[in-house]
């Protein structure tokens, strides 16, 4: 009989360390025909239903899974087997996009030619010899699994000029922000992880498939959390309208299909990695930088955080500048002009705004950057 009881962690944002950050404990996780019930010492049974759930493999080899806030994970290799016979319906997508990975292969590689594969085979079949002059929303033609696994890909290589911070204080606090904007995601299959880079430049960027680096310069000119918090509503835009997967098509052109055809599989995963590395230094272009600047609003206020914090970072900057424009801020419009648009929007959204204030202490977030 197949074994339905694994051992595994469960990480819920209502369980917190003596520092007050979110982490991990034991738990034995009980599958059914409806979900997964993870068990821990000490607290109620949490519940995740198959509906709904999204399936990944983490950085650390585990299978992940994730729902309304809650994360599971199970290094046991049986795992899968068990989740694709009580669960194939609902995470047929996910399983395949695993590709049997955790008995063969390099996880990353095998992800990576998926990717290649799947955007390479809509191409041939979808596009005509005019490709180059027909590339504006063809990401709705491409599953979002494609995102995923070039996001997963390109983010070892992007540019970062800075040493990755696992402080649990200062992610704890952006796991807070997330939390509150993610459940308003126009795309219910996107999922997302972030990291912290220490890096003085005023910076944040999201790459397909939900990968999210916020620099702590970014974090330092800051007043308060409302304000990263817009600039991660921003970036989580940019995944949820596919605005990296867009300019990857765009970028590759017939040369690339013909290129894969002839078995250069690298051809497109270089191209990707370009066009990614630039929209991480000079951001995605005025016309997709707006609408995540318009979607990143609407999130924020269907979050109930205000998105004053966000239009009052855009003043800051332009005061601050002294005629050197941020990174984050190169391909967009000026910053005066962004924080009245970000006004004008919550006064056609919201007419009676009742604002929820994170739970961050700013004050003591910025001493600890410091003291780390």
């Amino acid at each position: 009989m197949q074994a339905t009881t694994f051992e595994g962690q469960l990480r819920d944002p209502s369980l917190t360390s003596p520092d007050q950050s979110n982490y991990s404990v034991p738990a034995v996780l009980e599958l059914s025909a409806t979900g997964i019930s993870a068990q821990t010492e000490g607290h109620p049974a949490r519940q995740l239903s198959w509906s709904g759930m999204r399936l990944r493999r983490n950085d650390g080899g585990a299978i992940e899974f994730t729902q309304a806030g809650l994360t599971v994970t199970s290094l046991d290799p049986n795992i899968l087997r068990a989740v694709e016979s009580l669960a194939g319906n609902d995470l047929g997508n996910d399983i395949a996009r695993l590709g049997g990975a955790s008995v063969s292969g390099p996880w990353r590689t095998r992800l990576g030619c998926l990717a290649v594969c799947a955007l390479i085979t809509w191409m041939v079949a979808k596009v005509p010899a005019c490709f180059d002059a027909v590339t504006e929303g063809v990401a709705e033609s491409i599953p979002y699994s494609a995102d995923e696994a070039i996001g997963e890909l390109a983010t070892g290589s992007m540019p970062t000029n800075g040493k990755e911070i696992t402080d649990p204080v200062l992610r704890g606090a952006i796991e807070v922000m997330l939390n509150r904007i993610a459940p308003h995601r126009s795309l219910p299959d996107a999922e997302f992880q972030f990291k912290i880079v220490r890096n003085p430049t005023v910076n944040a960027f999201a790459l397909p498939g939900g990968y999210i680096t916020v620099f702590t310069g970014l974090i330092e000119k800051a007043t308060s959390p409302e304000q990263v918090a817009g600039v991660l509503a921003h970036e989580i835009s940019h995944v949820t309208k596919r605005h990296g997967i867009n300019r990857i098509v765009k970028a590759a052109g017939t040369a690339a299909v013909v290129a894969v055809t002839l078995g250069d599989l690298g051809g497109v995963e270089e191209v990707a990695i370009e066009v990614l590395t630039s929209v991480t230094m000079n951001g995605y272009g005025r016309g997709d930088e707006s609408e995540a600047d318009r979607e990143g609003v609407r999130m924020l206020i269907a979050a109930r955080i205000d998105p004053e914090g966000l239009a009052q970072f855009f003043e800051t900057l332009e005061v601050e500048q002294e005629g050197e424009v941020p990174v984050w801020m190169s391909t967009h419009p000026a910053p005066g002009g962004r924080a009245q648009a970000v006004r004008d929007q919550v006064f056609e959204l919201s007419s009676t705004p009742e604002w929820e204030p994170l739970d961050i202490d700013w004050d003591k977030l910025l001493q600890r950057l410091d003291e780390i």
